[in-house]
């Protein structure tokens, strides 16, 4: 069985975006990322994109390169990249999570301080805060 390489990366939004934007580049995404046989999460709320990519280690440093070059992304801040034991959203091409309820403003506040302050404490926090929204996410869909 390959290695799986996952990188983890938060950015900010150089504009706002427009659902209909976030749903176009989530579908691009996942038709790039299934091509390529990467899966991932992507949450963009308040400014900010915090995403996992998850694959071969030249198809993900290759997306990334792609990433840091998207004129939709600046101050592009790696957290993690290297070798994982599996993967964490090997169900999604390119899954998309959002906070939703009273937290809101705590995610952000969280997204803010992870950029200023990437400790290994915070940056496991933001993964698991990822893999909470995915498991949300795919339980409101089975629940509705």
């Amino acid at each position: 069985m390959s290695a799986v390489f996952r990188l983890f990366y938060l950015s900010k939004a150089t504009r706002p975006f427009e659902a209909a934007e976030i749903d176009e580049l989530l579908l691009q995404s996942r038709r790039n990322n299934r091509a390529a046989g990467l899966t991932g999460a992507l949450l963009h709320y308040g400014g900010h994109f915090l995403q996992v990519l998850e694959g071969d280690a030249d198809a993900v440093t290759g997306c990334f390169e792609r990433i840091r070059r998207d004129e939709r992304h600046a101050e592009v801040l790696p957290l993690i990249d290297g070798a994982a034991a599996q993967r964490d959203f090997g169900d999604w091409a390119m899954h998309y999570v959002t906070p939703s309820g009273p937290g809101d403003r705590a995610v952000v506040a969280f997204l803010e301080q992870l950029r200023r302050q990437a400790t290994p404490e915070a940056v496991r926090q933001a993964l698991a805060l990822m893999q909470r929204l995915a498991r949300r996410a795919d339980a409101d869909a089975q629940a509705g």
